[in-house]
């Protein structure tokens, strides 16, 4: 496919971050392992636990870290059937998988359970839970009230165990997951044409964890890769501080409402990095506040408040937020304003942290190219 040369370079930053295969293959076997442990270990039918990849490695947005030697989190639900299993002991259910997993020195977080994984690239946050349309009534009952799945992705609806109040919370990352699959599906590049790489609906115990490999057409999974290195980036350069940096979660849900937006809108856009820049202009007037209270939703649950730590910080985590917003603003237009193919990619290595090529040249035109459109009115860095 010929690329314009800012497709070129972004595309050269986008393979650089992809988690290599090996990587996921790896995964793939440690999910395998842990679901041996559990059907060795706990007293529930084999065909009762499924294992699914969540967060970025369902959504095909995981990336590799700008530090050296830094590990990547796999994200992993374990799915059981309790119309079989009796969990109506939200903590002890939430215990019996982690004794399940002591040989792997699981150490419980709040919903979750971190498996280190030594001299593996990786760790894996397991986050136990129950199918929500399988819970009885008097579970149901027992749950936090304010948390109800969404009507549109209910199928998919898990609860899972909040341990701080000892109580089921509803949770839906398959939804999540289904989200951003069907608003990637809607291209917003003009010209483009684009072979959509379908997730294969896994019928196993244990579900693969999808590829990781996306194509730089796939401009809503390329944009929230991106906007997530630039984010490990400003860190590691000091812009912002690792403890206050967004989460991914919140650059997922705010990404994919604004690509949402603008496809309603029937935007179009001649190439990636003038809806990249637009993406990062439009991100801060999303983050809502209410009643003083900042707020990112989760489309999936109502009530659930994904900012919900910013309110607790005296803005620290908005303002991080803010300044790496502004900044990804000012790279995206440095990078517009070149013309010249090499100039383009040496700056768009420089702003995602990419290394220069080991072999002469770059593979790119020598031709020159028409700059961008100029920067609307009204898209400053504010």
């Amino acid at each position: 496919m010929a690329y314009s040369p800012w497709a070129r370079a972004l595309n050269e930053a986008n393979l650089h971050i992809t988690v290599r295969p090996e990587e996921i293959a790896a995964a793939a076997e440690a999910y395998r392992e842990v679901a041996g442990l559990l059907v060795a270990k706990l007293d529930w039918p084999n065909d009762t636990i499924r294992i699914l990849p969540q967060g970025s490695a369902s959504t095909q947005t995981l990336i590799r870290s700008p530090f050296g030697g830094e590990k990547f989190d796999i994200d992993a639900v374990c799915q059981v059937d309790i119309s079989r299993v009796a969990a109506q002991d939200p903590m002890g259910f939430f215990q019996s998988v982690g004794d399940a997993l002591e040989e792997l020195e699981a150490e419980a977080k709040k919903r979750c359970w971190n498996i280190p994984f030594p001299n593996r690239p990786f760790y894996l946050e397991f986050t136990p839970s129950v199918p929500l349309n399988n819970v009885p009534q008097y579970t149901m009952e027992s749950m936090a009230p304010r948390y109800r799945a969404a009507f549109a992705y209910r199928a998919t609806a898990l609860a899972v165990v909040d341990t701080p109040t000892e109580r089921w919370k509803t949770s839906n990352p398959a939804g999540i997951t289904k989200w951003v699959d069907d608003t990637a599906k809607r291209s917003l590049i003009r010209q483009v044409s684009m072979e959509t790489a379908v997730l294969r609906e896994a019928k196993a115990e244990v579900a693969p964890v999808p590829e990781q490999a996306v194509e730089i057409t796939d401009t809503l999974r390329v944009a929230i890769r991106l906007f997530k290195r630039h984010r490990d980036m400003c860190v590691r350069r000091g812009i912002i501080a690792g403890e206050a940096k967004p989460i991914s979660i919140i650059i997922v849900t705010l990404l994919t409402s604004c690509y949402e937006g603008l496809a309603d809108l029937g935007r179009v856009y001649a190439h990636p990095v003038e809806l990249l820049d637009d993406l990062a202009s439009l991100l801060p007037h999303l983050v809502l506040k209410l009643e003083d209270q900042y707020r990112v939703d989760n489309p999936t649950v109502e009530g659930e408040n994904f900012a919900e730590k910013w309110n607790h910080d005296g803005g620290t985590r908005y303002r991080a937020f803010v300044a790496w917003c502004n900044a990804l603003s000012a790279d995206l237009e440095t990078i517009l304003a070149l013309s010249e193919p090499q100039e383009i990619s040496t700056r768009v290595r420089e702003v995602f942290g990419i290394p220069a090529p080991t072999t002469d040249g770059t593979g790119l035109s020598s031709a020159r190219y028409p700059a961008p459109p100029p920067t609307r009115p009204g898209r400053g860095l504010a």
